[in-house]
């Protein structure tokens, strides 16, 4: 037998006569947001975290700017190319960062194109160059916040603290390091601006260089505190101007990062009340394979939508309950998209460049059936004061008030949705609630909790249509 901290989560299947499945959410949840463009799909999350948002002032216990990077976290996110997402990210690198690497393999053909074998080489060299310094940045700022937090709690200095960590970074961390490798990105740069700032024959080759010189650009960057606002001293300073003139590159308190913005401010998202939904699932509910459907997945994939943390034992008994179910209602208070709005430094158009179709095998990698551009992020789609509720033929046994609250150690899940406790720093993510009588089951979240339950993300469709067409052409000459 497990301790129920230590259980393994297991999948439930809800009613013996029903066909539901995480299909039928998402056939909700899609009708719901609305509004999907050409080549737009809803990707859901399978663990859908809680979205921390504040829009005080730091001496007023706010976060305001740690709300954005919150926000940022969950924007600048490279897509798997995938229906459903397993975890709470749905992939390591950023968005941005994939994108960088995308106009480096554009750049690549304009140099071949239109430089000397000398300038080539030198930009070659510089590549390789600027991506060892910035990995080696990195890997300083991501030792240095681990320490550095460790240090300052022991020590009883605020996180936060530029000064206490300045003098501890001289002894112990590595932002002399750091500083001195943005010096050295800085130069590189400059010479490879240098290189290719030339006269292009073809303006769309010039277009590139310009893209890629946009992305560069300092300017596009702000500093993002990696802690909330009222743990930095200084937090009541913290304005757009403020954070674009801190010195450039991570360290452990500021994360420098691309700039995002959203088609809602923080007050907007949280008090929202687009998309209350109220739908009921039942035996009138037809078998769902949407998502099979609009992903157009190589097999028919059926997903189950609940989960819960328990023992061999206990998982029988729930599952004893739930095969009784006859209907599930999901409702919220708000469901709705945020826009994702990418900065100067990012023009999808490139995707469709003649470079690229003239070389559509070299982008494989970002365009085919895994690449880390197939799909990229359009919006994020937020669910606040998400419940749930399950009707039996009969009694449900189990105590599901006592084993699922969050004094219980929570550990079910629905519809992505992980009732659990909250943020540490939070008084925006309250505890939900179990409500348990007779054939009634309900859970819900505090009307307040937001919650990110998955992306609106768009297909690139570059690399299968230039393929398509040069099969089409060469069956043609075939058969002539």
């Amino acid at each position: 037998m497990y301790p129920l901290s230590q259980s393994p989560v297991k999948e439930v299947t809800f009613g013996q006569a029903l066909k539901l499945s995480l299909d039928n959410y998402y056939d909700v949840l899609k009708t719901q947001v609305g509004g999907l463009g050409t080549e737009e799909y809803l990707q859901l999350k399978l663990v859908a975290d809680p979205v921390d948002l504040s829009d005080k002032r730091a001496s007023e216990s706010g976060y305001k700017w740690f709300s954005y990077y919150n926000l940022l976290n969950r924007s600048d996110l490279s897509i798997m190319p995938e229906p459903v997402a397993g975890g709470v990210q749905t992939a390591v690198a950023e968005f941005a960062d994939v994108y960088g690497i995308f106009l480096r393999r554009l750049r690549h053909f304009v140099v071949k194109k239109n430089l000397s074998q000398e300038d080539q080489k030198a930009i070659a060299d510089i590549d390789v160059t600027l991506a060892s310094l910035k990995k080696e940045m990195m890997e300083f700022a991501v030792l240095d916040r681990t320490n550095w937090k460790n240090y300052a709690e022991a020590m009883g200095f605020d996180v936060g603290d530029m000064t206490a960590y300045v003098q501890w970074s001289g002894i112990y961390g590595h932002l002399r390091e750091i500083e001195q490798r943005v010096r050295a990105i800085r130069a590189s740069e400059f010479d490879k601006k240098t290189i290719l700032d030339k006269q292009y024959p073809d303006p769309d080759d010039r277009a590139i260089v310009d893209a890629e010189a946009a992305f560069e650009n300092p300017v596009t960057r702000l500093r993002y505190p990696i802690f909330p606002d009222f743990e930095y001293p200084n937090g009541d300073e913290f304005n757009v101007q403020y954070l674009a003139l801190l010195p450039l590159g991570s360290t452990a308190l500021f994360d420098d990062r691309r700039v995002v913005t959203w088609n809602m401010t923080i007050p907007n998202i949280k008090s929202n009340a687009a998309g209350a939904m109220s739908a009921s699932l039942d035996n009138s509910t037809s078998e769902s394979k949407t998502i099979t459907t609009d992903w157009k997945a190589s097999a028919s994939a059926r997903y189950g939508f609940i989960k819960v943390k328990a023992n061999a034992s206990d998982h029988r008994r729930i599952q004893e309950d739930f095969d009784k179910g006859t209907k599930v209602t999901i409702g919220s208070k708000a469901s709705f998209k945020v826009q994702i709005k990418f900065g100067p430094w990012f023009d999808d158009s490139l995707f469709e460049h003649k470079r690229v179709k003239e070389n559509i095998y070299d982008f494989e990698e970002f365009f085919g059936e895994k690449g880390s551009l197939l799909y990229y992020p359009k919006a994020l789609i937020l669910v606040r004061g998400f419940n749930v509720e399950f009707q039996s033929t009969q009694k449900w046994v189990y105590d599901y008030k006592r084993k699922f609250s969050v004094s219980g150690g929570g550990g079910f899940n629905a519809f992505g949705i992980n009732f659990g406790g909250s943020a540490s720093y939070s008084k925006n993510v309250h505890e939900h609630k179990v409500d348990q009588s007779d054939t009634s089951l309900k859970i819900s979240d505090d009307d307040e909790t937001i919650r990110f339950v998955g992306y609106t993300v768009k297909k690139n469709t570059v690399y299968s249509d230039v393929v398509d067409s040069l099969l089409d052409r060469d069956v043609r000459s075939l058969d002539g």
